[in-house]
C-alpha cells in the first residue's frame, strides 16, 4: 500500500490555525511546527537586547519581541522571530511583518540547526533587513550578519567587544549583556 503524502499548509491555513493550548508554531515550508519553550537564559537575553535596542532607538523605529514574518516569496513559512527592529508604523491588526530591518535569533540546542539553515537564508532574502544577529546562550557570543553593497559580512563578536549597529544608531556591549547569565571570560 502507498504511503500518502502529507498536505501541506498555506499562510493562511496557518494563521487561521488555533493550536494546541498554550503552545507557539511556526510555518516551516508548509509543515505546522511547534516551538520548543525557550529556557530562562534566553528570555533573558531577548529582554535585555530590546531594553538596550529600545534606549537607544529613535522612533518610528522599535524593538518587537516575538515578531512573526513572512519571508520574501515565500507563501509556506512563516517565522516567529525572538526579536525585530521595525521602523513603520504597525497597521491595526497587523500579524506578521514583511519589512523588518534588524533580526535577532537567540539560539538553543533545539533551535540552532533551524536558525542557521532556514531562518537566516530566508531573513537574508528580505530586502528591508540590513542586520541579522545569531545570539549564543550557553557563551557570550554574537554573531552579526551585516548586509553590505551587494553581500553579506559576518564579524564573530565576543567578551569584551561592543556591537554597533550603525545603520540604525546601536551600540550594545556584550558583557553588560551576559552579566549574570553566565562567566563572561
Amino acid at each position: 500500500m502507498a504511503d500518502t503524502a502529507e498536505r501541506l499548509a498555506t499562510l493562511d491555513e496557518f494563521l487561521a490555525f488555533d493550536g494546541e493550548g498554550d503552545t507557539r508554531h511556526q510555518l516551516v515550508r508548509g509543515v505546522i511546527t511547534a516551538m520548543a519553550p525557550a529556557q530562562a537564559a534566553h528570555g533573558r537575553l531577548v529582554a535585555r537586547l530590546a531594553r538596550a535596542m529600545g534606549n537607544q532607538l529613535r522612533a518610528p523605529c522599535e524593538p518587537i519581541i516575538e515578531a512573526g514574518i513572512k519571508p520574501a516569496s515565500r507563501d509556506d513559512t512563516y517565522w516567529q522571530a525572538d526579536l525585530v527592529v521595525h521602523c513603520r508604523p504597525l497597521a491595526p491588526g497587523q500579524v506578521y511583518l514583511t519589512d523588518p530591518r534588524l533580526v535577532v535569533e537567540v539560539l538553543s540546542r533545539s533551535t540552532e540547526a533551524t536558525d542557521r539553515l532556514l531562518k537566516l537564508d530566508d531573513y537574508r532574502l528580505i530586502e528591508s533587513v540590513h542586520d541579522i544577529l545569531l545570539v549564543a546562550t550557553e557563551r557570550a557570543r554574537i554573531e552579526h550578519w551585516q548586509r553590505r553593497e551587494g553581500y553579506w559580512a559576518v564579524r564573530d563578536l565576543g567578551p569584551g567587544d561592543v556591537l554597533e549597529v550603525l545603520e540604525l544608531g546601536l551600540e550594545l556591549a556584550l558583557d553588560p549583556l551576559y552579566a549574570g547569565l553566565l562567566d563572561v571570560e
